[in-house]
C-alpha cells in the first residue's frame, strides 16, 4: 500500500479499488478511482482531487474553490461527481464549492479521511459520507434519458459473454429503448479494457447509423472515426465496390488487426440502401476476409434481411434477441443500489415482484420506478419504501408519457390496429387472451382484412417489442398498466380507426 496517497485513497487501495494517478493539473494532484462496484452513479473513473500542499491549504476558501473549479473544467469533469480530499478542515471550502458551482462535489476533510482509514468497514462509512452531501436520487445509478455503461449497466450477462467469447458477427434485434445502445456501448467498453486503444491503433468503434442515408455517408463516418485519408477510396464511383472493399483492408492494416464495428440503429441505413445491395456485400466481404467484425443493432429491416435468402446478410451473423430482463436481474437492479443508498424496503420480495410484474422486466420502466421512488423518498426525508409509495409512480406524467411514446415509436400502423382492437374487446368483454384466429376475426369485424403472413409477422413483432406475450398459440398484454394508460389517454375506437387508415394508405402506397 502506498503511503504517498491520502488516507481515503489508501483505504480504497487496501480494498482493491483501482486508483489511477497522481496526475498534477494546475499544481493540484488528481486521481481517478474505480467505484463502479458500488453500482451507483459513480464510475470506474470517478475523479478525485487531493488538496495537501501548503500553497493550497493556506489559500482563502473562495480562491481554493476557483482553483479546484479550473482543474475540473480542464479535465472535463463538470458533469460528474468529483471527490475532493483535503488534508485539513473543509467546512468553508464545502460551502464555497456548493455556492459557486453546479458541479457535484463531495469533500472529505482530514478527520473524515482518517476515520475511513481506521474504520472496520471503510465502504460503509464512505457511503454514509457520500449520502451526507448528495441526495439519494442524484447518487443512484438509474438513467431514464440516455444509454448507460459500467456501474449503471445491469443484466445481459449472458449476452455480453456470448459476444465477447465468440469471434462471429452478431445481429442484435430489439425495440427502441430496450437497451440496444447500452449493450453496444458496454461491449465497446469491455473490448477496450481487454485491448486498449492507443495512439497508433483502435480496433473497436461505435457508429450511430440513424442519420446516415447512403453507403458513402457510412464510409465518411468510418473515415472520421479513424481520421483516415480515405478520399482515394470514395471518389471513384466506377470502382466504388472494389474501392470500398479496399478501404476495410487498409483500415485493418493501419490498425494492425481486425476491427470490430458496433453499428447502432442499422435499420435506417438498410431502408435507404434496399435497392443497392452492393453496400451489404462489401460488409460481408470485409467480414469473410477477417478485416472486420460487425455487431449490428436493429429491428424490422435487419431481421428481414437476415432471413432473406437473396440478401447478402442472410446468415451474416448470430441473431441475438434483446428481451426484457429476467427477474433476478430486476431484483439486482432494485436491491443492490437501494441497499447501498441505505433504503429499507418494507416487504422486499413483494416490492421486487410488483415492479417486475408491472414493468414486465423492461429496463427503462424498472429504472423509472426506482428513480421516482427515490425522488419521493428524498422529498419526504425518509428511509423506508413500501408498496404504498407506488402511487408516486402511477401519478408520474413522465412515466405515462414514456410508456405511451415507447408504444408509438415501436409499432407500425397494423400493430397499433391490433393493439387497439384487443383493448376494445378486453374493455367490453373482459377478455385477456387472444389467438391469431381471434385477432383476424376481430380485425375483419372492424373492416380490416390482413393476410396471414402480415398478421403473424405483426403479432411476432409485438411480442418482440414486449407489448404482447406469446404463450403457445395465444397472445396477451405484458403490461396491465399499459392497457389502463391507453384506455385513460385515448379513445380506443378512434385509435383503431386512425391506425386502420394509416395501414391502408401505407398498403396502397406499397402496391403502387
Amino acid at each position: 500500500m502506498s503511503t504517498t496517497l491520502p488516507y481515503a485513497l489508501r483505504a480504497l487501495e487496501r480494498l482493491r479499488h483501482r486508483i489511477r494517478g497522481p496526475q498534477t493539473v494546475r499544481r493540484l494532484d488528481t486521481f481517478t478511482v474505480d467505484l463502479s462496484a458500488w453500482k451507483l452513479s459513480l464510475s470506474d473513473r470517478t475523479p478525485c482531487i487531493w488538496v495537501h500542499s501548503h500553497e493550497h491549504l493556506n489559500l482563502p476558501a473562495v480562491d481554493l474553490a476557483y482553483a479546484i473549479r479550473d482543474v475540473v473544467r480542464q479535465q472535463g469533469w463538470e458533469h460528474t461527481t468529483v471527490l475532493v480530499l483535503v488534508d485539513g478542515t473543509a467546512d468553508e471550502l464545502r460551502q464555497q464549492l456548493s455556492r459557486l458551482f453546479t458541479t457535484q462535489f463531495v469533500i472529505w476533510d482530514a478527520k473524515q479521511q482518517k476515520e475511513i482509514f481506521d474504520a472496520s468497514s471503510p465502504t460503509r462509512l464512505m457511503l454514509d459520507l457520500f449520502l451526507e452531501q448528495i441526495p439519494r436520487a442524484q447518487l443512484s445509478p438509474y438513467e431514464t434519458s440516455r444509454w448507460v455503461t459500467g456501474s449503471r449497466f445491469f443484466g445481459r450477462s449472458s449476452d455480453l459473454k456470448k459476444i465477447r467469447s465468440r469471434p462471429s458477427n452478431f445481429m442484435i434485434f430489439g425495440i427502441r429503448r430496450i437497451g440496444k445502445t447500452s449493450l453496444l456501448r458496454e461491449v465497446e467498453r469491455l473490448l477496450d479494457e481487454e485491448d486498449p486503444p492507443t495512439e497508433g491503433s483502435r480496433r473497436h468503434v461505435y457508429i450511430e447509423c440513424s442519420t446516415l442515408q447512403t453507403p458513402d455517408d457510412f464510409y465518411r463516418e468510418v473515415a472520421a472515426k479513424f481520421q483516415a485519408p480515405l478520399k482515394l477510396f470514395l471518389e471513384r464511383k466506377a470502382q466504388s465496390f472494389r474501392n470500398a472493399t479496399k478501404m476495410f483492408d487498409y483500415l485493418a492494416s493501419e490498425q494492425r488487426g481486425q476491427i470490430t464495428f458496433l453499428l447502432d440503429e442499422f435499420d435506417r441505413l438498410l431502408e435507404y440502401t434496399q435497392h443497392n445491395l452492393d453496400f451489404c456485400t462489401v460488409l460481408r466481404q470485409a467480414s469473410q476476409n477477417k478485416r472486420a467484425r460487425f455487431i449490428m443493432a436493429g429491428f424490422r429491416e435487419m431481421r428481414r434481411a437476415m432471413y432473406n435468402r437473396e440478401h447478402p446478410f442472410y446468415n451474416f451473423g448470430e441473431p441475438l434477441y434483446l428481451e426484457a430482463l429476467e427477474r433476478k436481474d430486476v431484483a439486482e437492479m432494485i436491491t443492490q443500489p437501494f441497499d447501498a443508498l441505505r433504503v429499507k424496503l418494507d416487504g422486499r420480495e413483494e416490492i421486487v415482484s410488483r415492479i417486475f410484474r408491472e414493468t414486465a422486466g423492461q429496463p427503462l420502466f424498472v429504472q423509472f420506478y426506482c428513480q421516482t421512488l427515490l425522488e419521493q423518498l428524498d422529498r419526504s426525508e425518509g428511509n423506508v419504501i413500501s408498496i404504498n409509495d407506488f402511487q408516486s409512480v402511477y401519478d408520474n406524467t413522465a412515466f405515462r408519457d414514456i410508456v405511451l411514446t415507447t408504444f408509438m415509436d415501436n409499432s407500425v400502423p397494423l400493430e397499433r390496429a391490433i393493439v387497439f382492437a384487443m383493448v376494445g374487446v378486453q374493455d367490453k368483454h373482459e377478455r385477456e387472451v387472444f389467438t391469431i384466429e381471434d385477432l383476424d376475426a376481430e380485425l375483419k369485424r372492424r373492416g380490416l382484412v390482413v393476410t396471414f403472413n402480415r398478421l403473424d409477422e405483426a403479432c411476432r413483432n409485438l411480442d418482440t417489442a414486449n407489448i404482447l406475450r406469446r404463450q403457445g398459440k395465444a397472445y396477451s398484454f405484458r403490461l396491465p398498466l399499459f392497457v389502463r394508460m391507453l384506455q385513460e389517454n385515448y379513445s380506443v375506437e378512434f385509435g383503431f380507426k386512425k391506425a386502420r387508415q394509416e395501414y391502408m394508405a401505407q398498403d396502397g402506397e406499397t402496391r403502387r
